[in-house]
């Protein structure tokens, strides 16, 4: 058990983890993961979901929330959690990260149509809603 809590806090040392990735990791190393050691880990706050939820989302924030929410299930943070944290973070709306993307590539209206499915494919892979993307992009090839 001390070899694998060792193990545990040298991999805690460099990055934060959550519950769930730690003990994938663990488990792939030793097999079976003592639940002494996870508790253990959880009680001295050097593992903590919420705070690997929190600094993701800060670090990523310029992605929709959809998107923040998708990957930090993949990371095995709770829903609730994810939701939580996503819902009380200040995230770029549709338009202000329309106006960054449009700003960053030297764009202005109206769009033509290359710019267009550009700015398109950009948006929906931060997470926004695609038809809601439709609609602003639309807005921008009729000025």
């Amino acid at each position: 058990m001390d070899e694998i809590y060792t193990y545990a806090l040298k991999l805690l040392r460099g990055r934060d983890y959550t519950v769930s990735k730690l003990c994938e990791k663990l488990q792939a190393k030793y097999g079976a993961v003592p639940p002494r050691v996870v508790e253990r880990l959880l009680e001295k706050n050097f593992l903590n979901d919420r705070r690997f939820a929190e600094g993701y989302v800060a670090k990523w924030r310029n992605r929709g929330g959809p998107r923040l929410r998708e990957e930090l299930a993949a990371r095995g943070v709770p829903a609730e959690l994810a939701d939580e944290i996503v819902a009380r973070t200040d995230l770029p709306s549709l338009r202000e990260a329309l106006e960054a993307r449009m700003k960053d590539w030297r764009l202005r209206s109206p769009l033509q149509l290359r710019d267009a499915a550009r700015l398109f494919r950009a948006l929906a892979r931060l997470g926004y809603d695609e038809d809601a993307i439709r609609e602003e992009v639309e807005r921008l090839r009729e000025r």
